[in-house]
């Protein structure tokens, strides 16, 4: 998500090391053993059954929104306009998940800021379909963040009052919905492919050979600490920018997924996908930081699960679309800002010294 300012992984890294030297696990006689066979099953299915399956999910999902974008386009109804508004909120649910681990490709081939910019430009958008360009996938991939990806899509298929229909559609926008679907197919693929085991210098084999003693993750701890710092990045994200800077200007333009009215979805999805990591479980269940926690401090294993569930409760009682919630349900957006600022603290505060206490 481009619109915010994160704690960097480096920082988490320095407030983790201080208080590993002041935090100690419950159980004392299990503190600072290490089970390096746990960890490398660990890492090996995080990067099998989340991040590749959730990218794999998220490609396929990116590919419907293509095909029913060109279905709409030869036969412009109301049905198939539903249907590319339903394949959206579906590749919506997968991407949201997978910010919960923005590292990898999707970082260093500056992916999500291209695919998930917002607020959409409304000037510069018009300026492009009043144009004479020619809306080719190239040139799309060539524009500003803000004007390609998820949310000129929603724009796009939504209406700016989340209620447009395929009358209101025209042909120039439908080339360019047509370009935009094309680009975020594209994009999504690369992704899935940066960690897919049968290609060349993939993601994951880089993942999970932490410990080598060179490369991006010389030990296992930096690879540990990674995911735990990505983890506390998207739930400061979302307590910060996607909920607590609209809530504090109460100006409902910053919303993030406004048309479809998807916030509160969105943010949902993005401690679903915290739920994700720490389980190390996306469509088959696997081998999680859960089960090295519980190995040697149940407390803290119950203590993380506890405050993922209170942050999604909190976020489920907001009932109303996100930009209305922050004057009509104020005590429910504060709650949840306050519950996922929790869980980033727990995070911070009490898993990153684990893991780096039981890994090296």
């Amino acid at each position: 998500m481009k619109k915010l300012y994160l704690l960097p992984a480096s920082a988490l890294f320095v407030l983790g090391a201080a208080l590993w030297t002041s935090c100690s696990d419950d159980d004392s006689d299990s503190a600072n053993q290490v089970d390096a066979d746990l960890n490398t099953t660990i890492l090996e299915n995080f990067s099998d059954k989340v991040a590749q399956a959730s990218y794999n999910d998220l490609q396929t999902k990116a590919a419907t929104i293509y095909t029913n974008i060109q279905t709409f386009s030869t036969t412009r109804n109301d049905a198939n306009l539903k249907a590319i508004q339903t394949s959206w909120r579906a590749a919506r649910q997968s991407w949201e998940q997978t910010e919960s681990f923005l590292f990898g490709p999707v970082s260093t081939e500056k992916v999500d800021p291209r695919i998930d910019t917002w607020p959409v430009d409304f000037n510069a958008l018009e300026d492009e379909l009043n144009s004479n360009d020619q809306f080719t996938e190239a040139y799309i991939d060539g524009l500003d963040e803000s004007l390609k990806g998820f949310h000129p899509i929603e724009y796009l298929i939504f209406g700016q009052d989340g209620d447009k229909t395929a009358a209101q559609f025209t042909d120039r926008e439908i080339e360019y919905l047509t370009a935009l679907g094309l680009n975020l197919k594209k994009l999504t693929t690369e992704v899935a492919d940066g960690w897919n085991p049968s290609k060349s210098g993939n993601y994951g084999a880089i993942f999970t050979s932490a410990g080598s003693g060179s490369g991006e993750y010389p030990t296992q701890r930096a690879a540990f600490e990674q995911l735990v710092a990505a983890m506390a990045d998207i739930c400061g994200e979302v307590s910060e920018a996607k909920m607590g800077e609209v809530y504090a200007a109460k100006d409902p333009s910053l919303e993030e997924s406004p048309f479809a009215k998807n916030s509160i979805t969105d943010f949902t999805n993005n401690i679903k996908g915290v739920e994700n990591v720490y389980l190390a479980k996306y469509s088959a269940d696997g081998t999680g930081l859960e089960d090295l926690v519980i190995k040697y401090n149940r407390s803290l294993d119950g203590k993380v699960k506890t405050a993922i569930s209170t942050a999604i409760q909190a976020l489920g009682k907001i009932d109303k679309p996100f930009g209305e919630a922050i004057t009509s349900q104020a005590v429910q957006v504060q709650n949840a800002i306050d519950a996922t600022a929790d869980l980033k603290t727990v995070l911070e505060e009490e898993l990153l010294p684990f893991v780096q206490a039981h890994s090296k």
